[in-house]
């Protein structure tokens, strides 16, 4: 089976090429199974990735004397078939229509396609771990579908949930969002022999770092751009509707200036109209919840700034940076 041209952002890392289109190879004959519409549904939501995930886990196998080694390829190609069942499975927890610019499988195909799509990746994912024949990769895999898991039934357990704290909702994203980044740094590292606990730890801490980094930002210019969207007059507040608060709401609801009148429109949960949401839109961008935000993401940045830094290989240092910096910027 052909593999994909690999997406633009990493035509500024070179170096990445040959190893990525590897892992797509990898990915390509790890999940065909035969069934057309299946197939078809997976194949149609792979094609769009930006391949982030597995990226992390070559550039991190560099900190071992094995860089870009076949088991890196092996884990880098099942880190991003475990990232695609769970946004397969999410959107039909969520109903979702789209997904990647794309029309969701669920959507398209229905919600039992969806489900057997998803499940079948992940046994692509373990079959990629196997290949990899690296023990230490099938512990960091449990732990984080443990979390990812736990991620989840956090954001269920929380919808609409107008009490809902902060601290919870971080603990949803370290699970949902952080965990696989996580994974993705590990891997690199568990794909070679020859590493410290300390640099293990270090690197652990960065992976997460970079999954939270990314998730608060998602919300902070999610939420931006929510006022463009009024501007045209598309569909807002998907989440909103489904019960899922994000960090820019949940902050809000701390100002006591304002939480009355946002706790208010959030009861009217998905029956609450487009008027509304334009009204809790402003609420909330009237609050200091942004300007809180703001401030967090600023000290997750420097926090990420500092744990590249003190990484023990200036090459690698260069490529998380820059990566770090398309991420944030979201020109990934």
């Amino acid at each position: 089976m052909s593999t994909r041209n690999l997406p633009k952002i990493w035509e500024t890392f070179p170096e990445l090429s040959e190893p990525l289109q590897s892992i797509l190879t990898e990915m390509s004959s790890s999940w065909h199974i035969g069934f057309e519409e299946i197939d078809h549904a997976i194949r149609s939501q792979l094609n769009a990735g930006k391949l982030v995930r597995p990226a992390l886990t070559l550039i991190f196998s560099r900190l071992t004397s094995e860089s870009y080694n076949q088991s890196a390829i092996s884990l880098g190609a099942s880190v991003e078939l475990l990232h695609l069942a769970t946004l397969i499975h999410d959107d039909i927890i969520d109903e979702s229509k789209l997904r990647r610019g794309h029309e969701s499988i669920q959507s398209q195909f229905g919600k039992d396609t969806a489900v057997y799509a998803g499940d079948y990746l992940l046994t692509g994912m373990f079959s990629l771990l196997e290949r990899a024949d690296k023990p230490a990769a099938n512990k960091l895999a449990l732990t984080a579908l443990q979390e990812i898991l736990f991620g989840e039934l956090l954001q269920k357990q929380n919808r609409y949930n107008i009490d809902t704290t902060f601290s919870a909702y971080f603990s949803q994203i370290k699970g949902k969002t952080a965990a696989l980044f996580k994974l993705s740094a590990t891997f690199g590292l568990v794909s070679g022999t020859d590493y410290s606990d300390d640099l293990f730890s270090t690197v652990s801490h960065l992976g997460e770092n970079i999954g939270i980094t990314f998730q608060l930002l998602d919300d902070y210019l999610d939420f931006e751009s929510t006022t463009e969207s009024l501007a045209l007059g598309k569909p807002i507040g998907q989440d909103i509707r489904n019960g899922i608060y994000t960090a820019p709401i949940l902050f809000a609801l701390d100002d006591t200036s304002v939480n009355t009148e946002i706790k208010t429109l959030l009861l009217k949960r998905d029956a609450i109209s487009n008027e509304e949401l334009t009204t809790l839109h402003n609420l909330i961008t009237g609050s200091n919840a942004m300007a809180k935000l703001k401030v967090l993401l600023t000290e997750y940045s420097d926090s990420l700034k500092d744990l590249i830094t003190s990484l023990p290989n200036t090459q690698i240092q260069e490529q998380l940076e820059h990566l770090s910096q398309l991420l944030l910027t979201r020109n990934a």
